[in-house]
């Protein structure tokens, strides 16, 4: 009887599987992430629920290989698809409600998706490593199927940002979801019945014996370094950027692409060029880290990923050179998952917890070189020449002298003082190279100079938070003069410590927009307005109250409460005349629970960084907004942002609910730079054309036509300066 699996079939099943497991990831993170406010760290939760869903995918194929034949085993896969399915389809459509008041961020994002996606991410993740062992079962090579599932699973990430997202609504891609399920259960019952009668009873039995803990061990930490640099990675991009599709599918994409190199045959032609860049990648990778300077993003951004591609590729390609035989695959690929697991865990849930600042993305490039030492792959050459010596130094340096040069050029324009501070650095990272003669030693000197750079030259602080929202500092200046917050790369508030404590300053001065806004609001409403705010910072907007005002604020982070409360730091909310009263939660979560005809101004200041909270601007909320406002009220959107032009598509939404819309951008003069330290700002007021007319006069203008932002359609790409 022909033995013989239908391979097509087999490619079509696990491709398709893979396909949707990524383009799944992605979708879920896309709806979860509005529920909890937009920060990056969504979605690296999201990545720790879907190693863990993977791992115990992997652990179930393991069990079912092993200890059932394929028509036992056939039968239990089956009803699982079945389950999953009808499970999927009564996921609620409502996922705002599932946020619980009380629970841990990360854990409730946890929680979320496990309803949202659990089931159907059991099952797609359970395909790869099931189909190959009963295609291994009829004396078939299994591995390149591997590289099949990452080639299929890169497929659904680029898919999903530049045809799916963009071209079919959400409520769409939930019902395709159920299709494609539908269509991946007939593929596994055809699989199941196309095999033999002999194959159907045959489990799969390992053929040699079981790899030593020490081999094992090996594997579980190498595994982790690439999945924990995916998820530090992500964060250390999305921080500046905005949490997106669109951005996590660089780091992603990186990591699937570097299991496809490391399990295919011709890939692995890419691996000794790999691991003569590892010496030049992890410098470059932790230069940033240590050097806190005004990165241009499309250098950094390139830099980062390439670095992190030499990294993985090299790692990835290691373990696969280390693998078992094919009897013991499901093993090896459960081993594997665990360390993806153990990582993301790591970055996701303890990192913030026990770390003020991003110390596991460099320790977990000193993992790396460390799990290059202790796995099996190409000896790097030693010498006793000290001729021969330099010149493999020289080797191991030119790659990293062309980024250097690149790095140095890229901040020197606009800031000379910090291209000398990158230089020092860069030159220190020159002499780790040299002395890295090894993975060993390489791993030895980049500890040194980490640590000691970074108790050299880490700007100072008066205190740093770290929370699921990102990471908070509150620094004083020199003379002591102002205390200033800093979110991630960008100043949110500061105040002077003298005669000039009461004045707004930075993007909130009073010569600003804001002023205008305010001034404004002091001839609509001469007495007792209500003032809405969403993004607290460190509650610089309470210097406008007025006596008989009442301001409301709306903030996510507890963190930041803490900060603008604490009178050692802030005073603006002590010194208001009334103490405005905060809300904790979500903005657009909140003011749908506020009461209609609440606020005479509602102003919208909710960045973190440069990343863009997306939800906060769509049509839907622009409609929750408008209901709290009074006759005669306005928005007012903080649209400042270094990488994305929002005016007009924010604008272009606020014409769709009925609203007209005027912009302004602020660009201080020197002496208000110097009194109050103002920075440039855009802002932007939304309102009835009779009520946004009043800011002709003041300098305002009208913003050209945009894109219509919805919670089905967020178009990103049109939103970046390019």
């Amino acid at each position: 009887m022909n033995d013989r699996p239908n391979q097509p079939l087999f490619v079509a099943t696990i491709g398709l599987s893979s396909f949707v497991l990524f383009t799944l990831e992605l979708l879920a993170g896309r709806l979860v992430l509005p529920v909890f406010g937009g920060t990056p760290s969504v979605w690296t939760t999201a990545l720790c629920f879907f190693t863990g869903v993977v791992f115990v995918g992997y652990a179930y194929a393991h069990l079912v290989a092993t200890r059932l034949g394929q028509r036992a085993g056939g039968a239990v896969h089956l009803a699982l698809a079945a389950l999953v399915v009808a499970a999927t389809l009564l996921v609620p459509a409502d996922l705002s409600r599932l946020r619980f008041d009380g629970m841990p961020a990360a854990l409730n994002v946890l929680a979320v998706l496990a309803l949202v996606a659990g089931a159907p991410a059991l099952l797609l993740a359970t395909t790869t490593p099931l189909l190959s062992a009963w295609f291994s079962g009829r004396g078939r090579d299994p591995w390149w199927l591997y590289a099949v599932s990452n080639g299929a699973s890169l497929a659904g990430l680029i898919a999903y940002p530049f045809v799916i997202e963009p071209f079919m609504p959400l409520s769409a891609q939930r019902t395709a979801l159920v299709v494609l399920l539908a269509v991946l259960a007939v593929l596994l019952a055809r699989v199941v019945v196309s095999a033999p009668r002999d194959a159907r009873a045959r489990r799969m039995a390992p053929t040699t014996s079981r790899p030593t803990l020490w081999r094992q061990a090996a594997w579980l930490f190498a595994a982790a370094i690439p999945a924990g640099l995916l998820s530090a990675t992500t964060m250390q991009l999305a921080t500046d950027q905005i949490s997106t599709p669109l951005l996590w599918i660089g780091p992603l994409g990186i990591y699937l692409g570097s299991f496809v190199i490391a399990f295919s045959e011709r890939g692995r032609r890419l691996l000794p060029v790999a691991e003569k860049l590892v010496p030049a990648a992890a410098t470059v990778m932790w230069v940033p880290f240590v050097v806190h300077v005004s990165w241009p993003e499309p250098v950094l951004v390139t830099t980062l990923l390439a670095a992190f591609a030499v990294l993985s590729v090299t790692i990835h390609g290691r373990v696969a050179l280390s693998r078992p035989d094919e009897s013991r695959l499901t093993g090896f690929y459960l081993v594997v998952s665990a360390g993806g697991l153990i990582a993301t865990a790591f970055v996701a849930l303890v990192a913030p917890l026990v770390f003020s600042d991003v110390f596991e993305y460099p320790l977990l490039i000193i993992g790396g070189l460390a799990a290059l030492a202790i796995l099996p792959g190409p000896a790097w050459r030693l010498t006793t020449s000290p001729g021969a010596a330099l010149r493999a130094a020289g080797r191991r340096l030119v790659p990293y002298l062309a980024v250097s040069g690149l790095l140095i050029t890229s901040v020197s324009h606009d800031a000379p003082a910090s291209a000398l501070f990158v230089s020092v650095v860069l030159v220190i990272g020159a002499l780790v190279i040299a002395v890295g003669r090894t993975p060993r030693a390489l791993a030895l000197s980049t500890t040194v100079a980490i640590v000691t750079l970074v108790l050299v030259f880490s700007p100072g602080y008066l205190v740093r938070v770290r929370t699921f929202f990102g990471i908070t500092e509150v620094r004083s200046a020199r003379d002591g003069t102002a205390t200033s917050e800093i979110h991630g790369t960008t100043l949110h508030g500061l105040q002077f410590q003298d005669a000039r404590r009461a004045e707004p300053t930075s993007y909130f001065v009073r010569s600003g927009p804001l002023g205008d806004v305010f001034a404004n609001l002091a001839e609509r409403v001469p007495q007792a307005a209500d003032v809405g705010v969403v993004g607290l910072g460190i509650g610089t907007i309470a210097a406008y109250e007025r006596p008989g005002d009442t301001m409301t604020y709306f903030e996510v982070d507890q963190a930041v409460i803490d900060l603008a409360r604490d009178r050692r730091y802030f005073t603006y909310l002590a010194d208001a005349t009334a103490p405005p009263r905060i809300v904790l939660g979500d903005g657009r979560l909140s003011l749908a629970d506020a009461p209609a005809g609440a606020f005479d101004v509602l102003v919208l200041d909710a960045f973190s960084s440069d990343a863009v909270p997306a939800h906060l601007l769509t049509r839907e909320a622009m409609r929750t907004y408008a209901r709290t406002l009074k006759p005669g009220g306005i928005l007012v959107f903080q649209l400042t942002n270094r990488h994305f032009d929002l005016a007009s598509a924010v604008a272009e939404t606020a014409r769709s609910i009925g609203l007209d819309a005027r912009t302004k951008q602020f660009t201080p003069s020197s002496a208000e730079s110097a009194r109050l330290a103002a920075q440039p700002s855009r802002w932007l007021v939304a309102g009835s054309a009779a009520d946004v007319a009043p800011f002709d006069e003041l300098g305002w203008t009208q913003p050209g036509r945009g894109s219509v932002l919805t919670d089905d359609y967020t178009s990103i790409l049109q939103l970046m300066r390019w």
